[in-house]
């Protein structure tokens, strides 16, 4: 089966905060595949990382066969991310929603293309 995620020996540090600490893993395609762990063990960053939001330190990471930093608005267009907290104003359209979310990604695709509703 095809790796979708590579992760090998990653490493991230804030200053002396120690991040993440020399992880490796694979995602195989088709896989479902979690990160747990407690708060502060590093979960967000790796998932930072991945998505060439965050620069590791030392290691190596493909998403999709790209590489996070070089390949960055590429695999933006590829994948979605799901925030940890959002909130929307109360009486915000879905609409308009949709917009700032696609704001997220520059040179994403018109969410309203691939609608019913036009």
């Amino acid at each position: 089966m095809n790796k979708v995620i590579e992760v090998s020996h990653l490493k991230k540090s804030y200053s002396a905060t120690v991040a993440v600490d020399d992880i490796s893993f694979d995602v195989a395609e088709g896989e479902i595949f979690g990160l747990l762990g407690l708060n502060g063990a590093g979960k967000t960053t790796t998932i930072e990382c991945l998505q060439g939001l965050r620069r590791p330190d030392a290691g190596h990471i493909r998403v999709l066969g790209l590489d996070p930093q070089s390949d960055t608005r590429t695999l933006k267009r590829r994948i979605g991310s799901q925030l940890q907290e959002s909130a929307l104003p109360d009486r915000i359209r879905v609409w308009e929603a949709l917009d700032l979310f696609a704001s997220f990604t520059p040179g994403s695709s018109d969410w309203r293309v691939h609608s019913n509703s036009g």
